[in-house]
């Protein structure tokens, strides 16, 4: 056999090799094993003892998580539109077999495992869709929808519609948007928050903003009496508890800075004393009996709050601190955590989503 014929038949042989670890690679290459990655986000060495209690729960950034008493499982979306549980016992989470939301922008939930999401990269063309996971069911609400919350049973929904400058209604339909009747009409409140504390009770707020006051008001479902509750503060913003009887609220100075925290009850309104912090920040436990707040150790300068709070401009190193909501007595749980963008509390475990890359991880509160 001649040199020509051996280095030809070498040749075809090395080519035949790279061909089958290219289609090796393409087709049989074993996925890799799942694993949550460390990301960027570090707890202290003065808290290593903490460092201990902490677990990263998601595999990548996240918009929104929300955690189920009922069943001890977290929910949670992740930028692709993809829902996620972590139930309880669970070493991992899985995927919700449902199809992702795209442009997902932010998630109202349920108690009973049902939520809607809002979709949309700005409010020109935000859109709502129900979703139902259980039930498989995902249905895309009407046009015009600005703002919307669930009633305490999970049963109804209510939603402020202005289609135009000239029309601004309320009105209350099921979750997946059948039965829909107009409540008000002619509402005289625009760029509201809403909230649904108690069943014949609707909370309406203003658009949280440190330029201009806010205020803070109740509507009774039955009579479509509105109450001002709190009002002429700056940035306010509100959180009523799980049970509709206790409203916590925050507000900033007229330099839009310096976030003050208060408790709200039985009319009567009180300011948490040593924290600074919004109720962005915050979150109640599902029996309502205390606060959970993650708190700047020092606000940075220049800051328009809560308006530079939302649009993600700056970070904080956050304590966390739990509050009573009976008496305002405050107890520090956590220091120097890192920025914390979003609290959810579970039962004797915090669930936040940093703010430095948006994992989700989660805060053992037992020894």
């Amino acid at each position: 056999m001649s040199k020509k014929t051996i280095y030809i038949i070498l040749i075809i042989i090395a080519g035949l090799l790279v061909l089958g670890g290219v289609a090796w690679y393409l087709f049989f290459k074993p996925a890799p094993a799942a694993s949550i990655p460390g990301a960027d986000f570090t707890v202290p060495e003065t808290a290593s003892a903490v460092a201990e209690k902490i677990s990263t729960i998601s595999f990548g950034p996240v918009v929104a998580a929300y955690f189920n008493s009922g069943q001890g499982s977290i929910l949670f979306y992740d930028y692709a539109g993809q829902l996620w549980q972590l139930k309880n016992g669970a070493p991992t989470p899985e995927v919700v077999s449902q199809n992702p939301i795209e442009d997902i922008a932010d998630v109202i939930w349920s108690k009973n495992l049902t939520n809607i999401v809002q979709a949309g990269i700005n409010n020109l063309d935000a859109r709502y869709i129900f979703s139902d996971f259980t039930k498989k069911i995902s249905v895309n609400l009407r046009g015009g929808i600005k703002v919307l919350a669930f009633s305490p049973d999970n049963s109804k929904i209510v939603y402020n519609v202005s289609e135009t400058p000239e029309t601004n209604a309320l009105l209350v339909s099921n979750p997946d948007g059948r039965s829909q009747r107009i409540l008000m009409n002619t509402l005289k409140l625009r760029d509201i928050d809403l909230s649904w504390p108690k069943t014949n009770i609707i909370g309406l707020a203003s658009k949280p903003s440190g330029l201009v006051s806010g205020s803070a008001w109740i509507l009774n479902v039955g009579s479509l009496v509105l109450t001002k509750v709190v009002g002429a503060l700056p940035g306010l913003e509100v959180l009523w508890s799980p049970n509709g009887n206790v409203m916590a609220y925050s507000f900033v100075n007229q330099n839009a800075s310096n976030p003050k925290l208060g408790i709200g009850k039985n009319g009567v309104l009180k300011e948490v004393g040593g924290i600074s912090t919004l109720v962005g920040k915050c979150a109640w436990v599902s029996d309502s009996l205390y606060l959970y707040c993650a708190a700047p150790k020092s606000w940075p300068e220049g800051m328009i709050l809560p308006d530079d709070f939302y649009k993600k401009i700056v970070l904080t190193s956050d304590d966390i601190w739990k509050i009573s909501a009976s008496t305002g007595e405050k107890e520090l749980i956590v220091s120097g955590l890192g920025d914390v963008s979003s609290v959810i509390a579970g039962n004797n475990v915090l669930y936040f989503i940093s703010g430095s890359n948006r994992f989700l991880y989660r805060l053992n509160l037992t020894d």
